[in-house]
């Protein structure tokens, strides 16, 4: 018996205690799913702060009350916060948009809460470098750099992308490739430097001979994505037959479904990105008429326009007559200079080299025609960098469509001819230097030799014509990608990171 009394008490105490740490584990869990649904909630109120911007007649200037905008949702509630001037700290930076989200869930006569803080460019619907609606081509020797603005900065290196196509014509072409075999030197308005300085590496990557492996050190992470885009009004027909834009080499219609297939299956070992992403994405576009009733508009040209020989004209509206007698007197003059929204009736052709806002402009040069830059002639055409207008300004603005009937003849002469059509032509040894956003209504086509220095970011629209959105042929781009250039287009945000608080 008092065996039987020892072992029951023993028994018992035992399940007394199990009992206990069951109990406790319930309520941990309880909490920790409470945590969960805090969390969650928090990142509904971050999507539906993201709605609101994107609604707003105009993104940048959005901001909630400094007391939040505060919704039930799911069980609990969540509060959001778009730059309220007060509350959360706008910790992203200029010209970035801070949202911040709180989810609230109730349990046991307390409040648990989760706090999530994003980054976005509001007026951006979505980040690339460079993109074209239709195919987007790399052909021989081309070199193209899609790096990061400011190196730290949220957000990751350019992307690439195209709603049709993108191609490359030959395994000579190369994308990201960072001083492969030796030290390559870039040179851009600054000064010339190694290749993978523009990425934020103090020294030259190690790479892997392995294709498909990673090269150290891990240069993909600096890298953007390859993006297979798609309308969101439905797919776009393209060679493949694909839904999204499918990833070609050569004059082969099937798509490569990967990186690794693309620099080992189809040898281009020196193509880096990322990763592939398909997506669905708005059609974007600007309307020709806007930037003509500005340029109508500005007068801040007008002591420029007599001095040229145009006594009288106050506006920034020109004739080819009249923009060429304004460029020559600027080669001239070098220390004067345009400002504000100018606008070119027709196609112009840069007959001679030119700065046209100097090195902290304001210039948005904006073309009715065609824009041809001639063999060995440079553009420049850039922005004050150091505020958020500067780099908000649109650049370079091409929206001449293809005569009735066909091209409008050859822009280029001698080696390697491009036929004109409502595009940005750059010929044979051409240069451009140009920051902000660089349109153009039926793309653009870069020839051999031709360079193009660029902070900013690029979209070539081709909609309804049968051109393609981007081609280089034996070129140099360099693309130093600026979020807030894409803010031209006044819809949506794009998230260039996010964070939870606490």
């Amino acid at each position: 018996m008092l065996a039987l009394l020892v072992v029951a008490t023993l028994v018992s105490l035992i399940s007394i205690s199990l009992i206990g740490l069951m109990t406790t584990d319930m309520a941990h869990a309880a909490i920790q799913y409470a945590v969960a649904r805090a969390f969650y909630i928090a990142q509904a109120g971050l999507e539906e702060a993201k709605v609101q911007v994107s609604a707003a007649a105009d993104p940048s200037a959005y901001a909630t009350p400094a007391e939040g905008v505060a919704a039930s949702f799911g069980g609990g509630r969540f509060t959001y916060w778009a730059d309220p001037g007060t509350g959360p700290e706008t910790a992203c930076g200029a010209g970035l948009k801070t949202l911040e989200a709180v989810g609230q869930v109730a349990y046991l006569n307390r409040t648990i809460s989760s706090r999530v803080r994003a980054c976005g460019v509001p007026g951006t619907p979505f980040l690339t470098a460079l993109f074209g609606v239709s195919q987007v081509q790399f052909e021989g020797t081309s070199r193209t750099y899609l790096a990061p603005y400011q190196i730290g900065t949220p957000g990751m290196g350019g992307n690439l992308g195209s709603f049709r196509e993108i191609n490359f014509a030959g395994n000579d072409v190369r994308l990201n490739a960072l001083s492969e075999d030796t030290i390559d030197m870039v040179s851009v308005r600054e000064r010339t430097f190694p290749d993978y300085a523009l990425f934020g590496f103090s020294e030259r990557p190690q790479y892997n001979p392995t294709p498909t492996d990673d090269p150290a050190p891990w240069v993909f992470g600096a890298l953007g994505d390859l993006i297979k885009a798609r309308p969101a009004a439905g797919p776009t027909p393209n060679r493949c037959g694909t839904p999204y834009a499918c990833v070609t080499v050569g004059n082969r219609v099937t798509d490569v479904p990967g990186v690794a297939d693309l620099r080992e299956a189809n040898d281009l070992r020196s193509v880096y990105v990322r990763g592939f992403r398909e997506e669905t994405v708005p059609l974007l576009g600007l309307d020709a008429f806007t930037f003509r009733v500005q340029a109508e508009r500005n007068v801040a040209n007008a002591a420029l326009n007599a001095r040229a020989g145009w006594r009288g004209k106050r506006d920034s509206l020109y004739t080819f007559g009249e923009i060429s007698r304004i460029l020559s007197y600027l080669e001239a003059h070098p220390g004067e200079h345009l400002r504000g929204t100018v606008f070119v009736d027709g196609t112009l052709n840069v007959f001679r080299s030119v700065d046209l806002g100097g090195s902290a402009g304001n210039v948005t040069l904006a073309v009715g025609g065609d824009l041809v830059i001639p063999k060995q002639v440079t553009l420049i055409n850039r922005h004050d960098l150091t505020t958020v207008s500067g780099r908000r300004t649109p650049g370079i603005l091409v929206f001449g469509q293809p005569p009735a009937g066909g091209a409008s003849g050859q822009a280029c002469t001698g080696g390697g001819e491009t036929t004109g059509s409502g595009r940005l032509v750059m010929c044979e040894g051409s240069g451009l230097v140009v920051d902000g956003l660089v349109y153009t209504r039926d793309g653009m086509a870069l020839g051999p030799q031709a360079s193009v220095d660029q902070i900013g970011a690029m979209y070539h629209d081709t909609t309804g014509t049968a051109n393609p959105s981007f081609t280089m042929r034996d070129a140099r781009v360099v693309i130093r990608l600026d979020p807030l250039a894409l803010t031209a287009f006044g819809k949506g945000i794009a998230i260039v990171s996010w964070q939870q608080v606490h």
